[in-house]
């Protein structure tokens, strides 16, 4: 019989029936032999969890392999919702206008939503997704990726990092020339502050928080909706400013300035 890969419940239990059935009609079998040859030899292409389900079958239960089948596909049938998930993660295109990073972004949250996907999946899914148009680096990335296919995620995670740190870079320099002035610390405070696509990298909640902590000193938003005031804070006393002079010496002082005027007392 030739070698048929193994089901292991996590591809269309369909398809492994169909390619089952082929292989076994295509052994030149008589006819009054194809049925139980289908029947014995269905066990030993199923793997892992799935044999447990074959082996806990009751005993002369099945008499036809339409049977089994029927059976097999019924107890493995969240398997064809998965597959076709899977297949979202195919849809994930990079667009014409977008980052690296973006894109990789919006491929790595769509993967969380699936169901644990292989590396050859995803690193597939990144291959097919990438838009020579949208930047210089994914046009050198793709060839590449299809000259030298990864095997691993973290094959495609080493190459696709230095071409993100290249967009970072250039996006630094950007905005280095719009504002000549800033040190660069600020300005990467600035590019991270900015919204770009789909938020990679930042927290909208962490944004909201430190946005909280911008707002006037005249008031406050309540988790109610509405504003308290502030209650102002007394001036600090002349001590606990640890001043290495007496209070004498500073009133010594302030005379000395011209157009001095004391306040009247009460």
């Amino acid at each position: 019989m030739p070698e048929i890969p193994k089901y292991n419940g996590t591809t269309d239990p369909n398809e492994h029936v169909a390619s089952y059935m082929c292989a076994i009609k295509g052994n030149n079998l008589e006819d009054d032999e194809i049925e139980s040859v289908l029947l014995k030899k269905f066990g030993k292409t199923l793997s892992k969890g799935v044999m447990i389900w074959y082996h806990n079958l009751q005993s002369n239960s099945i008499d036809l392999f339409a049977m089994l089948a029927n059976s097999y596909v019924k107890a493995h049938a969240r398997a064809i919702k998965v597959a076709t998930r899977k297949l979202d993660l195919f849809k994930v295109r990079q667009k014409d206008n977008e980052m690296l990073r973006e894109f990789i972004s919006r491929l790595q949250m769509e993967r969380m939503d699936l169901p644990p996907v292989t590396d050859d999946w995803a690193v597939q899914a990144f291959t097919q997704g990438l838009n020579v148009r949208s930047s210089i680096d994914s046009q050198q990335l793709k060839p590449n990726f299809i000259e030298y296919p990864a095997i691993t995620l973290a094959d495609v995670h080493n190459r696709y990092q230095s071409k993100i740190r290249v967009e970072d870079d250039q996006l630094w320099a950007t905005s280095k020339s719009i504002y000549p002035n800033r040190p660069m610390d600020r300005i990467k405070r600035d590019i991270d502050r900015e919204p770009r696509g789909n938020g990679f990298g930042r927290n909208p909640a962490r944004n909201e928080r430190r946005n909280d902590r911008g707002q006037s000193s005249l008031g406050l938003v309540s988790k109610n909706g509405f504003d308290r005031d502030v209650e102002p804070k007394e001036a600090s006393q002349l001590s606990e400013y640890n001043f290495n002079v007496d209070a004498s010496a500073i009133v010594s002082a302030i005379r000395r300035i011209k157009n001095t005027t004391w306040p009247r007392p009460l």
